[in-house]
């Protein structure tokens, strides 16, 4: 397996991964993406940014995507029912950010979403950044199981501006890098 920054050419391939996730949580009953998000702006904003990459096969074929980003999240500034281990704002640019992790149903628990995490830590250890922070639908077992496995601390509730018609709260967690 390879991890490298998504093309501009991967782009229809993540759309169908992320559908392939969207079926994922909807089969748990999950709300969360079930209004199209991520839509196909966001993924091409993520590529133009440079915060979009892919995990692909030894055939070259995308298997799994994750956006990671190293300029804040403002919907993380406000956190309930705990605190951050870092006390970071968004402005302060001391963390990284994994948004829109999703895998293949073809690799669904190959340690794709695994991966995929290990590199956004490495990213973020590169950057000179502290943590990697992260959230997740409160109903997905799967992904909350998978962060604390993986020594992510969960840290409270957040808040999402785009929940479309899907519940708001987000469970947030962080690990330090």
């Amino acid at each position: 397996m390879q991890f490298r920054k998504t093309c501009v050419s991967d782009i229809d391939r993540i759309m169908d991964i992320l559908a392939d996730g969207r079926r994922s949580l909807a089969a748990i009953g999950i709300d969360q993406w079930q209004g199209g998000y991520p839509h196909r702006d966001a993924i091409e904003g993520d590529v133009e940014r440079g915060d979009s990459y892919v995990a692909v096969d030894d055939g070259g074929i995308v298997m799994a995507t994750a956006m990671v980003g190293f300029a804040g999240e403002r919907d993380y500034d406000r956190i309930e029912g705990g605190t951050w281990l870092t006390g970071c704002a968004s402005g302060d640019l001391c963390y990284g950010v994994v948004h829109r992790v999703a895998v293949s149903d073809a690799c669904r628990g190959c340690g794709m979403a695994s991966l995929l995490l290990d590199n956004a830590e490495r990213l973020t250890h590169e950057q000179g950044c502290a943590s990697v922070r992260i959230d997740t639908h409160p109903g997905n077992a799967p992904m909350r199981r998978l962060l604390e496995k993986r020594g992510y601390a969960q840290c409270g509730t957040i808040y999402i501006a785009h929940a479309e018609e899907a519940t708001p709260d987000r469970i947030a967690y962080e690990k330090l890098v």
